[in-house]
């Protein structure tokens, strides 16, 4: 008998808690083992019951989702799904703080369905990590935006959001390079994942836009629905994929290759935790070129996937903890 997957659901509609407790029922792997109205309730829950995962809505009274989240993922950290119809902003700060991945109510309840059941599913496979609160205190001092010659290219897919903000609060103000970030994420989200990383870390974190020159002092976050390239010069190019074959746009690949044939040996590639084989071409191409590949490790990664593919296939130089890459990253590019 295979053993069904554990699923806490926490909300304080109680429409929104037999919907949700519905769908998993009759998805017939699923046990719901509990339900909670508030984020203080689920906290207590999620000790006594001990669920494979929790479903977590983010506007409840007594304690927010977002604060529930925090203090189950510093202290008794559980793959956490957030269902919502909060602003983006907010949900993306959920994932920052250690949320799995989410799910919009506001969309038809035939494909709420089909995708609470399908990310439960890889919620329940993989390892949650626990995630300490990151003390950033933004330095006073800040570096003139100049061109660059060395170029960073970061891929990231599920548990990119908080990778990346441990790993921007990492790498000094005065790092010498320019930083190019594709973050897979559902449409709409990008934005607020750029505000997100702004407020902590060093960096301004902007949605790149076609003619946006590589610079010092920014990162550059791969905006919906186009693939983004570096010409010649130095210059970002968007494109937009028509051919509606491609599995991810932005894609990881199509912005490392075009980094290692402009860049070449002044190219830097970070392959990070995420589901999928993006990005092991580009990281095989950088490589190739005479740049230098990173992969973030087993041990701090949610899901050991892609860059374990890029690891397998020897597409990497150097396989690091993420709490390892920023300094890493900051003797390569002489920093």
């Amino acid at each position: 008998m295979i053993n069904k997957i554990r699923v806490l659901i926490v909300d304080d509609s109680v429409l929104m808690l037999e919907a949700i407790k519905e769908i998993l029922i009759g998805g017939g792997t699923f046990e719901v083992v509990g339900t909670a109205v508030n984020g203080k309730e689920a906290v207590e829950k999620a000790i006594l019951l001990k669920p494979d995962v929790i479903t977590m809505d983010l506007k409840m009274p007594v304690m927010s989702g977002l604060d529930a989240i925090e203090r189950i993922m510093e202290d008794n950290p559980i793959s956490i799904i957030v269902v919502s119809s909060l602003d983006t902003s907010v949900i993306v700060k959920a994932l920052s703080v250690g949320a799995l991945d989410f799910v919009a109510v506001n969309q038809d309840i035939e494909k709420l369905a089909d995708e609470l059941t399908e990310k439960v599913r890889i919620a329940s496979r993989v390892k949650p990590l626990r995630r300490l609160k990151l003390k950033f205190s933004p330095e006073t001092k800040k570096i003139e935006n100049r061109e660059v010659s060395k170029i960073v290219a970061i891929g990231a897919s599920t548990g990119g959001p908080q990778a990346l903000q441990e790993l921007l609060s990492g790498i000094p103000h005065n790092f010498p390079a320019g930083i190019i970030i594709i973050q897979h994420m559902s449409k709409g989200f990008v934005q607020g994942l750029a505000e997100w990383l702004s407020l902590c870390s060093h960096w301004s974190v902007k949605i790149a836009e076609s003619g946006d020159v590589l610079k010092t002092g920014t990162v550059f976050l791969a905006p919906d629905g186009y693939n983004l390239e570096v010409d010649s010069g130095g210059k970002i190019v968007l494109i937009e994929d028509t051919s509606g074959k491609m599995l991810y746009v932005p894609s990881i690949d199509s912005m490392m290759k075009s980094v290692a044939k402009v860049y070449g040996a002044d190219a830097i590639g970070v392959l990070m935790t995420g589901m999928g084989r993006d990005g092991v071409e580009g990281m095989r191409a950088i490589k190739q070129s005479g740049g230098r590949t990173i992969a973030q490790d087993e041990q701090s990664s949610v899901i050991f996937g892609m860059n374990k593919l890029a690891i397998d296939l020897d597409c990497v130089d150097n396989v690091v903890s993420l709490g390892g890459i920023a300094q890493m990253l900051t003797n390569l590019a002489g920093g």
